[in-house]
């Protein structure tokens, strides 16, 4: 059973509390460490579960506040972080994943994956189950990683901008923020503040 209530948390929502955890901090370590690329697939896939973890995890506690806002929360970034998995686990083996109509829909799952990530960290400030500041980070984050999304043209690889920089931190906040809510479900002290 899914908690309801703050320091009711049960076995079930510590362990999705740690996916989220792991899922945030697998990305975030990209930051501080050198990652070999080969992990990348399995370190956004955990991203994704991640996010998906926590959104299922804090679901009861949003329901017992509004249940048709817990439903607009929790539904689309469910399933758009589970299309993103499917892409990026489609992707395994072709030689440019980014190109073409292939790479096209993978910008418009990512997208939505990063626009139902802010609007979950929207209604979850909006509910004020969770803590405030990691759903402010989730919602800035979020919505200032996607000025890196490659098709938007205002970065690239190969000539860094201001908006690359922005679009590293928005991504280092909405990894934060997952890392945070995870915090939240899986340490004790923390759930009864």
């Amino acid at each position: 059973m899914i908690a309801t209530r703050r320091g009711d948390t049960s076995i079930a929502t510590q362990l999705l509390g740690v996916t989220g955890v792991l899922g945030g901090l697998g990305l975030l370590a990209a930051f501080v460490i050198d990652i070999p690329s080969t992990w990348n697939t399995a370190r956004l896939v955990l991203f994704c579960a991640g996010a998906i973890a926590i959104a299922v995890a804090t679901y009861g506690r949003h329901a017992a506040v509004s249940k048709p806002l817990a439903l607009a929360a929790t539904i689309p970034l469910v399933v758009a972080n589970g299309a993103w998995i499917a892409w990026i686990l489609l992707a395994l083996g072709r030689e440019r994943p980014f190109a073409g109509d292939f790479g096209l829909v993978g910008f418009w799952v990512a997208l939505a994956a990063w626009l139902a990530d802010a609007w979950f960290g929207f209604i979850a400030l909006r509910l004020g189950v969770l803590w405030r500041w990691a759903a402010v980070a989730l919602v800035a984050g979020s919505l200032l990683a996607i000025l890196g999304m490659d098709r938007l043209g205002l970065t690239s690889g190969s000539d860094t901008t201001a908006f690359g920089t922005v679009a590293l931190a928005g991504i280092a906040l909405n990894e934060i923020a997952w890392v945070l809510l995870g915090l939240e479900l899986t340490v004790p002290r923390l759930r009864g503040r």
